[in-house]
């Protein structure tokens, strides 16, 4: 899905922090609630016999509830996506769109090394001329999870994805992370939908603070309203570096803030209609900016 594992899984880059930044209160906080707001800056279109730039702003929110037994994520996001030049109104641009989506997954302990994953999501995302019905999709997986040394856990699996205007695709799932010490966190994962690296570190031994840098390729599909020549969708595809920084405001470790900046190496748009490319365009290289504030509880 958008971000089937793309924030994970679930939320990858701050929920490592999350679960494990200690509170001076010894509670059970296995909520975690998150607004967000996201701004990309226009860049110029390439590829495509139109003329213009692109760029598109998000605002959102997040709820994930995790236990021992796995994790639910439930997110909501409005996408403003701004064409100008004569890109605008052509059948390879688009409105604004929303993505409303409820991932997770369940694991079942094997014995101390080894566990099963049952990864599931369900996600509506259209553009907003469309009932948000109009776009359901889904994926479906499992995943053998197997902890060999205290600093490396490794998950491998395949997953079922329904995509938009395509047939059902089986895609690999490959999550590997090393822990080399309490103050440094490696991630690699290849699933198709996002693959690349995460580096994440911890500033302070209560890991309060964390910094981290991204560098990958993450997907997004939407639905669209039907062109000349029928339904149709569009899959983006974008080369990212991010570096991020989040920050825990009080010892309780309930409330805190996460700020990060991207530059966007690649950006591809694929229009499809019955598994055909009816058109493309590229943007050149683009700055954004994100912010989240949340709490735990």
């Amino acid at each position: 899905m958008v971000k089937f594992t793309q924030n994970a899984f679930l939320c990858a880059i701050a929920l490592p922090l999350l679960a494990e930044v200690k509170s001076e209160q010894p509670v059970s906080k296995d909520w975690s609630a998150m607004l967000d707001w996201q701004n990309r800056f226009p860049s110029n279109i390439t590829h495509n016999t139109s003329t213009g730039s692109y760029g598109k702003s998000r605002v959102g929110f997040e709820l994930i509830k995790q236990d021992e037994g796995g994790i639910t994520d439930f997110e909501y996001y409005r996408y403003n996506n701004v064409f100008k030049g004569s890109i605008a109104g052509t059948e390879t641009s688009f409105g604004d769109t929303t993505d409303l989506m409820l991932t997770g997954f369940r694991q079942w302990q094997w014995n101390p090394d080894c566990a099963v994953q049952f990864i599931y999501a369900a996600e509506l995302a259209a553009e907003d001329s469309l009932s948000l019905t109009d776009g359901f999709r889904w994926g479906l997986g499992m995943a053998a999870r197997w902890r060999p040394a205290t600093d490396t856990d490794l998950a491998l699996g395949i997953l079922l994805q329904d995509r938009f205007e395509n047939s059902v695709l089986p895609i690999p799932y490959v999550k590997l992370i090393w822990t080399p010490c309490r103050f440094a966190e490696v991630e690699f994962r290849a699933t198709g939908l996002q693959n690349g690296f995460i580096i994440r570190g911890f500033l302070t031994e209560d890991k309060a603070t964390m910094v981290d840098l991204v560098v990958a390729y993450e997907t997004l599909t939407f639905r669209l309203e039907d062109a000349s020549y029928g339904s149709r969708a569009v899959a983006i595809g974008d080369v990212v570096t991010r570096i991020g920084i989040t920050q825990f405001l009080e010892p309780t470790g309930t409330w805190f803030v996460r700020f990060s900046g991207e530059y966007i190496n690649f950006s591809r748009y694929t229009f499809k209609h019955d598994s055909e490319t009816q058109g493309v365009f590229q943007t050149r290289p683009a700055w954004a900016t994100n912010l989240r504030i949340g709490a735990r509880f």
